[in-house]
């Protein structure tokens, strides 16, 4: 067991390790207590996912690294690469891992602990706002190839940005600037993933009929059910509502509208992005303005679901680079590795 005066000795980014596994251990240890057996369940699901899918991800991010960065040795960078950061890069995984699984537990367990109420007022606030429903402003731009372009950046392309930024860090040299990104990921889980979709329990314009019982967004149903692609939208929800309605613990499960942690995630990605590059930050900013816009334009979210997210996450981006000895952040990766 660590002991205090030891702690002492270490470095502010080892300092700040230590107190997100701490953090985590809570969050995950709370999600096994509040419901057993989904944690565990899940777990052996995201395992088998992990175990098929990282060693791909990783393979692809060294290979494109050692293409990038090799200078003439890519080979070489790459065995240097993989032999000085595969212990780092393990312990981000498993982080990624742990927060994952615990999160998934907390969604699927809201109906139990808060009905779904928020609706009603959600969209009416969304109305209020926009001086109209907010999906009929994104759906002036109807047409098929667009539809694919919002469809697969959501639902497919975000999905990539989001394990592949988290292996990324996992491989980046910079310990504070791995820390303050692990830090910001693990406080955008708990306070939007698990504490504010709680407190405003919630299902979004998709299951809206299902769930209040109002035709209130027939018009949004019409204009997705003209679109060739809206299968990639109608499936995934189709699949949510079944396993919601038999009670199992399936991958990806849960139902929470608000906040989006769609939007929340493209959000603290363009963050990380804009501090290690201006042009990788314009990047990452169009692509989290696309998953707002998509997260309207398919249903799954209220306007003001992303709203909150775009907040919250910008004060936790700013709060966690407050921290003790933050140096500038820098694309340390691209830097050859010596030895």
């Amino acid at each position: 067991m660590i002991s205090i005066a030891e702690a002492g000795d270490y470095s502010p980014s080892t300092k700040w390790s230590l107190r997100l596994a701490f953090f985590l251990a809570i969050y995950v240890t709370c999600a096994s207590a509040i419901s057993p057996q989904s944690f565990f369940h899940l777990t052996l699901v995201y395992a088998q996912k992990f175990v098929a899918g990282i060693p791909i991800l990783f393979v692809a991010g060294v290979c494109s690294a050692a293409l990038i960065y090799g200078r003439g040795k890519p080979t070489r960078y790459a065995v240097d690469l993989v032999r000085e950061r595969w212990r780092g890069c393990l312990l981000v995984l498993l982080f990624f891992f742990a927060s994952l699984t615990a999160f998934s537990t907390y969604k699927m367990a809201i109906p139990s602990v808060v009905p779904f109420y928020a609706d009603n007022w959600l969209a009416d606030l969304d109305e209020w706002l926009h001086g109209t429903a907010p999906w009929e402003l994104t759906h002036k731009l109807d047409s098929n190839t667009w539809s694919i372009v919002v469809f697969n950046s959501y639902e497919v392309i975000w999905f990539f940005q989001w394990f592949g930024t988290m292996l990324f860090v996992s491989l980046w040299s910079d310990k504070v600037g791995r820390i303050r990104y692990l830090w910001a990921a693990a406080l955008t889980l708990f306070i939007l993933g698990t504490i504010l979709a709680m407190a405003l329990a919630s299902v979004g314009p998709i299951y809206y009929h299902q769930f209040v019982g109002e035709d209130r967004f027939s018009g949004l149903n019409v204009a997705m059910d003209g679109l060739d692609y809206s299968h990639m939208v109608r499936e995934p929800a189709a699949y949510l509502l079944t396993a919601y309605q038999s009670g199992r613990p399936d991958l990806g499960g849960g139902i929470s509208a608000m906040p989006s942690m769609h939007v929340a995630f493209a959000t603290l990605n363009a963050y990380l992005l804009s501090s290690l590059n201006r042009w990788l930050g314009v990047l990452g900013w169009m692509f989290a303005a696309l998953i707002m816009y998509g997260s309207v334009y398919t249903g799954w979210h209220y306007a003001v679901d992303g709203y909150v997210s775009i907040i919250v996450v910008s004060v936790i981006w700013w709060v966690t680079g407050r921290q003790p000895a933050q140096i500038e952040t820098q694309f340390a990766i691209c830097q050859p590795i010596e030895g």
